[in-house]
């Protein structure tokens, strides 16, 4: 936990960029539309609690719902000591904050948002612990306009409800099967938002949808450049940085002094002690501080009030020690103390800088606990000095000739925080919307920028961990960005965005619009677009969802057939194995790749499509350790079918071993397979997958070369995922194995194979030789050589 406002001890730009730091990619979010929403769900036995003040809109969506079949319960009662009692739900439908902002109200957010956190407090012993996909939901509603703020005529009524939206957002890292939706209306529609909220309570999909105009709305990234510098500073100017003694506001205070010679004053809440004794604040005495304060802890001081006052010493002295640099570099960089969520305290600050020509709202508070034991005080520790904070600077300076208003602001509020961090979303989130409101009423350029994690510098507790969600941004990269932003007097959200880490899940997944500018794409793109509908998810452990390959969208279904019927190829199976695979990682470990395909067994009938062409399978996913190798066994299930199709695949360290052998594990032995008597009843057309011509080369072997799999021939869809297996290559194996080219053996049902060693990424054209009498085909890059995959003793019952 940091009660400070910049954690990290790194000192400025001479901090180092840690493994892990990525360039960034400059993100603009835009208005588009939503488009068509997932099938509705029926709300019919659904149990609902709407929160909200008492008022005639709230009973009305009540009773809405309630038309609508859902079982409408009471609020959770709030009890003396603040914990409500009462049942719990499956659904909350918040309507937050529905009232004008009143900007110069300190605190208009404070008991609404309280109101909130207690009801899920309530549930979260039981939401936590769900593990069905589809039972939990959390609406929350704002009040922007319909276009979340970003529609040129949005009346921006509550900016406050980002609160709203940036908790919502980050739901999923404690509650991973809560669905949560963010709906967005003008606050003069209040009539039609009952009939809204049951509409959209149904619905799945994106997880911020705007209503205006007759039309559903959502957010896009779009990947734009700054633009061209248009600001100039120099030595006449002032600019005032909340926080800022330390991490990266001290980072940028010393470029910026640098590179303008202009005047930079940062703040604090601490006051310092006197400027003739800096030079006494040495290491050894911040040492001889420390064994004085723990020698407290003899006379029965506790611990937590030792390690208080220990932390605002090391603050104390890495703030003089950046102060003395600063003086010793020639920069002109002051320090201030002002408790920036007190008012008066703001505007006796400002009034004292009459050559103010800039200010930075930089100063914020994580204190990142799981939501049971995140306090009130917390909450509101965290929101005010984001919130507040803004609005007495933004109150304070709005009449003044500025060049430039800038707000640190952070991922966490656009795409979601991580664990225990659902007020810092939340303030984050808010700071963006407070940003767009304050645009409109300044004559200044305003900016929010949404920063991800900086490497080792900032505010974040374990940056390890932050890693598992994004890649780190160098510091250097980082004030470069800053940099040309406040040079081009940059308006409105700026988010600068790494390639996603392993820490994505399910819901989160479906949630969010998936655009090709965003980094990492490529990545993240083919599991999402695999991941089928899902219905149980235990991370680390199990997903199971609903899959389906439907012709209009899959054209390998039907250019391959089984017994003269549509059925999806025996590749495109394994590929959606795979993926399917990737959302099922260890906790701990490092990213895993690929390895090994074990023990695949797949009955014909599975394959078939059903009596309107498509095939809906269940796919379940488990992954566990088996002696030291991430095993993940997937299981296909089709109702009328009964076999069923499994695989074991095996992940580890990129260029690790695939081990030998076949480990213990759920899936059992194939069996003996029945062979295939008679005429063929595998037929390939060759329109999807590509067909190879088979040759002799020597005596004893057999080969081809074939092309790999155009996605766009696989998956008519406008942005068809590449293939992380070689479809066509293990496809014209099956093909090859089927035809019974002489020397081979005929098919089995089910086909099985004992193991495909991956070795590399999928090439454009592969070569495939085999050897009849040993069983082991080789894929290698045709134009290369290099070895992409060996399959070993295909269509082998043991």
């Amino acid at each position: 936990m940091t009660l400070l406002t910049e954690a990290a001890p790194a000192t400025g730009s001479e901090a180092t960029e840690a493994d892990g730091t990525e360039p960034v990619h400059r993100m603009l979010w835009r208005l588009a539309p939503a488009g068509a929403a997932r099938p509705a769900r029926p709300l019919a036995g659904r149990t609902v609690v709407v929160v909200a003040d008492d008022s005639d809109v709230a009973d009305r969506a009540r009773a809405a719902l309630r038309a609508r079949g859902a079982e409408v319960a009471d609020a959770p009662a709030r009890t003396g000591a603040g914990t409500p009692r009462g049942p719990v739900p499956d659904t909350i439908v918040d309507l937050t904050l529905a009232e004008p902002f009143a900007p110069g109200e300190q605190g208009q957010w404070h008991d609404a948002l309280l109101r909130t956190f207690a009801v899920l407090r309530h549930c979260y012993a039981q939401w936590s612990a769900e593990t069905a996909a589809d039972r939990l939901t959390y609406l929350a509603v704002t009040y922007l306009g319909g276009g979340m703020g970003y529609h040129p005529d949005d009346d921006l009524a509550q900016p406050l409800g980002g609160l709203w939206a940036g908790l919502a957002k980050t739901l999923h890292r404690e509650l991973p099967n809560c669905a949560a939706r963010v709906l967005d209306v003008p606050l003069a529609d209040a009539g039609r938002l009952p009939e809204l909220v049951a509409d959209e309570l149904g619905l799945g999909g994106l997880s911020e949808i705007g209503h205006r105009d007759g039309h559903r709305w959502t957010l896009t990234p779009e990947a734009a450049g700054p633009g061209p510098a248009t600001l100039s500073f120099d030595a006449s100017d002032t600019l005032l940085m909340s926080g800022g003694g330390r991490g990266i506001g001290m980072a940028l205070a010393r470029r910026l002094a640098a590179e303008h010679g202009m005047r930079v004053v940062v703040t604090g809440r601490a006051a310092l002690p006197a400027p003739e004794t800096w030079e006494d604040l040495t290491p050894e005495a911040l040492r001889e501080r420390r064994r004085a304060l723990w020698a407290q802890h003899r006379d029965g001081r506790p611990v937590t009030e030792i390690r208080r006052d220990i932390a605002r010493a090391e603050s104390t002295w890495e703030l003089v020690g950046n102060l003395l640099r600063a003086r010793a570099d020639g920069l002109r960089i002051e320090y201030r103390s002002c408790d920036v969520t007190d008012r008066e305290q703001v505007e006796a600050l400002v009034a004292a800088l009459p050559g103010l020509t800039a200010v930075i709202h930089n100063a914020g508070v994580d204190r990142p606990v799981r939501l049971p034991g995140k306090s009130d005080a917390d909450i509101a520790a965290v929101v005010g000095t984001k919130v507040d904070a803004f609005l007495h600077l933004f109150r304070a300076v709005r009449e003044r000739e500025l060049k430039v208003f800038c707000t640190v602001g952070s991922l966490t509020g656009r795409l979601g925080g991580m664990v225990g961090q659902f007020d810092y979303a939340a303030a984050n989130e808010c700071l963006a919307r407070l940003g767009l409101w304050a645009g409109r009423q300044a004559s200044f350029p305003v900016m929010t920028l949404a920063w991800p994690t900086w490497a080792r510098l900032g505010l974040i507790a374990n940056f390890e961990a932050s890693l598992r969600y994004m890649a780190a941004m160098g510091v250097a990269d980082g004030l470069a960005h800053w940099h040309a932003e406040l040079l081009a007097g940059t308006r409105g959200e700026i988010s600068f965005v790494g390639p996603l880490g392993q820490a994505l899940d399910p819901v989160q997944a479906v949630s969010y619009p998936v655009a090709e500018c965003l980094p990492g794409f490529s990545d993240t793109y083919p599991k999402i677009f695999h991941l089928g509908a899902p219905a149980y998810f235990r991370a680390h452990e199990r997903l199971v969802s609903m899959v389906e390959f439907d012709p209009d969208t899959t054209p390998a279904v039907g250019d391959f057939t089984v017994h003269g019927e549509p059925a999806v190829p025996v590749g495109l199976l394994l590929e959606n194995a795979v993926r399917g695979a990737e959302w099922i990682v260890p906790e701990h470990l490092p990213r895993q790749v690929l390895l090994a395909v074990e023990d695949l067994s797949v009955p014909w009938a599975l394959l078939r499509a059903g009596a309107d062409g498509r095939i809906r399978l269940r796919r379940e996913v488990r992954g566990a350790d088996v002696d030291g190798r991430w095993c993940v066994e997937v299981t296909f299930h089709r109702a009328g079918c009964e076999q069923s199709g499994r695989v074991r695949l095996v992940f580890g360290s990129p260029g690790g071993p695939a081990g030998t052998g076949a480990p213990q594990s759920a899936v059992g032995p194939s069996g003996e397979a029945t062979l295939f008597t008679g005429a063929p009843v595998l037929e390939w057309r060759g329109l999807a997958v590509p067909l190879a011509a088979w040759r002799q080369e020597g005596a004893h072997r057999i080969v081809t070369e074939v092309g790999s799999c155009h996605p766009g021939d696989l998956w008519a869809v406008p942005q068809p995922p590449p293939c992380a297996v070689p479809v066509a290559a293990i496809e014209n194996i099956v093909r090859a194995v089927s035809e019974r080219i002489p020397g081979l053996p005929c098919t089995p049902d089910p086909l099985t194979v004992h193991r495909i060693s991956v070795c590399g990424p999928v090439p454009a054209r592969t070569r495939i030789a085999v050897d009849p009498a040993l069983g082991v085909w080789r894929i290698t890059d045709a134009a290369t050589g290099a070895l992409v995959a060996v399959l070993h003793r295909p269509c082998h019952a043991n």
